[in-house]
This record gives C-alpha cells, sequence and structure tokens, in this order.
C-alpha cells in the first residue's frame, strides 16, 4: 500500500507563490546610457518571452518534487504478526477415499466431505490471524502438507487445493497423530494445537490405535478430533430407495478417546452447519493469544521525487545555457550587421 508520512507538507505547495505575491517588486533604475541597438535586443527578448511562457512549468515541477519528498512517500507491506507467544496449530486433513462421499449440503447444494471441509476449514483458518497454522495430509500415509507458518492466505489456500489421492486412498489416522506430535516435540511452542479431521477409522499405516492413545497422552499436545459425515443419505438401488448410513466406519470412540487424554475435546460435524460450529466453538476454547500484535515494513520512496527535481534542475541549467549561447550567437551577429551597415554608410559619404 503506497502512503505518505507527513501529508501536511502539502500545505507548503502555495509557499512560492505567497512569496511572490507578497514581495514588492524590485524597482529598476534607468540606464545613463543610450545604445542604439537597445530597443532591437528588447524587442527580439520580447519575442523570445512570448515563446518560452511554458518554462514557468519546470520550476513549479521541481518544487512540487520537492514538497512530495518532504511528505516522505512510502510502501507499506502487508501486516506480519510478531507476537512470539501465538498459538501453533496443525491441522490434519484426512484424504482418504470415502472423503468423496457426497452427503454434504453447503450453499444448498450437495457435495462432498472434502469439498465442505475444504471451504470451512479455509474460513476457519483465514480469520486465525496471530497464530501460526500448518497443515498434514494423510490417507495411506501423513506428510507434512504445509509446514506451521504465519502466512495464512498460503495455507487457507493449499488446504481448499488438496485433492482425494494425494497421499493415497485408505486412512493412517495412527500415523496422523504420530506425526502431528513428533513435529511439535522438535518446537518450543507452548500453546501446541492438533485440529485432527476425519470421516473413517485406522485401516493402514504403522501407528495402529493402542500405539497412537500411548502416543497423545505421554506429549503435551491438545488434540481437537471431529468426526465428518451424516449420520443418514438415500440412495437409489435395484430394489428402489433405501436409507443407508455413510458414517458407519467412524471410529468415534477412538475420536473421543484422543482427545479426552489430551485435554482437547471430540466433535461430531453431520452438517456443514455443524461443521461451522465447530469451529466457531475451537475459536472461543482456542482464542488467538494477542492477535493486535503486528508490524509493517515500511519502504521509504523519498528518493524517487528527489532525482526527479534533481532530474528537472539539470535539465532547466541545459535549457538557460542553451538559450544563453543563443542569445549571445544571435546579438554578436546583429552588432556585426550594424557595424558593417554603418561603414558602408560612411564609404558612401
Amino acid at each position: 500500500m503506497f502512503e505518505f508520512a507527513f501529508l501536511w507538507a502539502f500545505l507548503l505547495l502555495p509557499l512560492p507563490f505567497l512569496v511572490r505575491w507578497l514581495t514588492p517588486p524590485v524597482a529598476h533604475a534607468k540606464a545613463a546610457l543610450w545604445l542604439p541597438q537597445t530597443r532591437f535586443l528588447r524587442l527580439q527578448e520580447q519575442g523570445e518571452s512570448r515563446q518560452i511562457r511554458w518554462h514557468w512549468l519546470l520550476p513549479t515541477l521541481i518544487w512540487l518534487a520537492i514538497v512530495a519528498a518532504i511528505a516522505q512517500p512510502r510502501w507499506v507491506d502487508e501486516p506480519i504478526a510478531l507476537n512470539p507467544e501465538a498459538r501453533e496449530i496443525m491441522i490434519a486433513l484426512d484424504l482418504s477415499g470415502s472423503m468423496e462421499v457426497d452427503d454434504m449440503i453447503y450453499n444448498g447444494r450437495r457435495v462432498t466431505r472434502l469439498e465442505a471441509a475444504h471451504s470451512i476449514l479455509a474460513e476457519f483458518i483465514r480469520r486465525r490471524q496471530g497464530d501460526r497454522i500448518g497443515l498434514i495430509v494423510y490417507a495411506d500415509s501423513a506428510y507434512v502438507y504445509v509446514p506451521i507458518t504465519s502466512d495464512l492466505a498460503t495455507v487457507a489456500q493449499l488446504a481448499e487445493e488438496a485433492r482425494i489421492g494425494l497421499a493415497g486412498q485408505r486412512t493412517a489416522l495412527g500415523d496422523a497423530i504420530a506425526l502431528s506430535i513428533r513435529y511439535f516435540t522438535e518446537r518450543e511452542s507452548k500453546e501446541r494445537v492438533v485440529l485432527m479431521l476425519t470421516d473413517g477409522m485406522i485401516n493402514t499405516g504403522n501407528i495402529n490405535a493402542e500405539q497412537a492413545i500411548h502416543l497423545a497422552r505421554n506429549h503435551d499436545v491438545k488434540i481437537h478430533t471431529i468426526g465428518i459425515g451424516s449420520d443418514e443419505m438415500r440412495i437409489q438401488g435395484l430394489f428402489g430407495e433405501r436409507v443407508i448410513n455413510p458414517s458407519a466406519d467412524l471410529d468415534e470412540s477412538f475420536l473421543a478417546t484422543i482427545a479426552s487424554s489430551t485435554g482437547g475435546l471430540y466433535f461430531r460435524a453431520r452438517t456443514t452447519e455443524e461443521m461451522e460450529d465447530i469451529y466457531r466453538v475451537i475459536d472461543e476454547i482456542e482464542p488467538i493469544i494477542g492477535a493486535e500484535h503486528f508490524f509493517r515494513p515500511r519502504t521509504s520512496l523519498a528518493h524517487i521525487p528527489l532525482l526527479i527535481a534533481l532530474f528537472l534542475v539539470l535539465l532547466k541549467t541545459g535549457f538557460y545555457g542553451v538559450r544563453y549561447w543563443l542569445n549571445r550567437n544571435q546579438t554578436n551577429h546583429s552588432v556585426a550587421t550594424n557595424k558593417q551597415s554603418h561603414a558602408k554608410l560612411g564609404a558612401k559619404r
């Protein structure tokens, strides 16, 4: 964002005009000696002055550039959070094949679980200004997709762009929990939170449910778990419409145990409205720490109008030098012509 540090400096713009208006004109003494060519030179100067009336423009532009430099133009970058005690949140997002089930309604249309999670999760991330957030994706295996950072816009964008198949088709939920805990053990943050989003249960990976619970209990990392998926879905079969439970594989007991053993909470998101409410509750129980402490880098641009003013001064000086040289040559030529004319008249006489 571009701005001026001292806008009041532009009040100086009319100063040269006020000085010219308030200063009394200088009285010119009459010449004691009359020269024959004086009238000719005066007429010549008057003719030139009519041709170069626009020369007032350069001094005006020079003064404008100087005032602009006094006003201190600068470029202000986006705010950067400075609070060293900010909460660090690692979000673990399930990208298994079951997240393609379209049992959610978002903005009046049926969407998959992942599409609903994308949009609502991205909104949650963007409003957590002051926190540092990372993203883990998991399916057959778990990966750190985005390291913990204060660049929340990038995290939100990448969360929206995560696609099923990026990490496989199954659900290595235990590996995701272990990776989240291990990531935090290498950091010094005091406020460490994990949001675990899933629609299933552990069915692959190196860490089983018992090992995951043991890890969660023995490390100072708070884990909130969120189970995604509706309890009821109507599908069309060979013998007509029937009702099924698309969340039959969701291991709510395991998710509740993981949350309670770390001081976190287990949430159940059957609809997008419930998912939005869950994130609002998380905002309340995990308030943003010191979100008002920001630093906005500023880059001074005062040198630009100063360089412009210097260039215009050199341009004006060069112009008047050329003008003086041309006038001098014309005057010398006129004087020489007059002498020749007088010499011829004297010869005739």
